[in-house]
């Protein structure tokens, strides 16, 4: 399915091989996204990702800042992890369902390899998202 206009998300950027290498933004996931938009609406998969970078981006520095606060780390990561689904970045959303899990576990330095993966997940989510919105600007 192609992109629609109101999202002109390219579905061809991967996430490092060391990462896995898989699709950034999975092209079936997003499909859901844009299928809620309707002519009353026109923007609101640009207003939802949008949300999304400005939420993501707080948690992601809470993350990076509780270092040492497993539970902090496990709220963002929970938080993280729908809302990265909902916008086609399933893979993100996976790694963040890990650290959840691994947070309740405590799982020490398990847990903070988990999280340096997602930050570079982050980081190509974003730039595939933020890409997207300069193109339709």
């Amino acid at each position: 399915m192609q992109s629609n206009s109101t999202s002109p998300v390219s579905f061809s950027l991967h996430h490092s091989a060391d990462l896995g290498g898989d699709v950034v933004i999975d092209r079936e996931a997003f499909a859901v996204l844009e299928s809620l938009a309707d002519e009353d609406d026109p923007d609101l998969v640009k207003e939802i990702i949008e949300l999304f970078l400005d939420d993501s981006a707080m948690r992601i520095a809470q993350i990076e800042n509780s270092s040492d606060d497993v539970d902090a780390i496990r709220a963002q990561a929970h938080a993280l992890k729908s809302a990265s689904a909902n916008v086609g970045a399933l893979c993100f959303s996976s790694t963040c369902a890990e650290i959840e899990s691994a947070a309740i576990s405590d799982a020490g330095a398990g847990l903070m390899e988990l999280v340096s993966s997602a930050l570079e997940m982050y980081a190509d989510v974003r730039s595939a998202l933020i890409g997207d919105l300069a193109a339709d600007a």
